[in-house]
């Protein structure tokens, strides 16, 4: 059974202004990566707060949390130069399971 992958990211104030186009980057850097996983269920979808437009919310299906933790392994150095040049901090990532409530 596949979960939900949240990351959380924390752009600066800069990046926050032209949010569409660093998580596009980001996206590009990372896409063959996770495609290429064993445990890739399905591409992700991006939410950039209204509170705090410095805080962008990624999620989307995984496999299995052994299987997502091995990807954020392979992405560390990947996104070396994008955390630098965007970010106030790395990624936060947190795992769900969603319900499947009758709506």
């Amino acid at each position: 059974m596949s979960l939900t992958a949240i990351e959380h990211w924390y752009l600066t104030p800069e990046a926050a202004e032209k949010a569409f186009e660093v998580m596009q980057e980001m996206d590009d850097i990372l896409e063959g990566n996770a495609h290429n996983s064993a445990g890739w269920d399905g591409h992700a979808r991006f939410f950039q707060s209204h509170e705090d437009p410095t805080h962008v919310i990624m999620y989307y299906s995984w496999r299995s949390k052994a299987e997502h933790e091995l990807l954020l392994e392979s992405e560390t150095a990947l996104l070396k130069d994008f955390l630098a040049k965007y970010c106030t901090r790395d990624r936060e990532v947190e795992y769900a399971t969603e319900l499947p409530v009758d709506v």
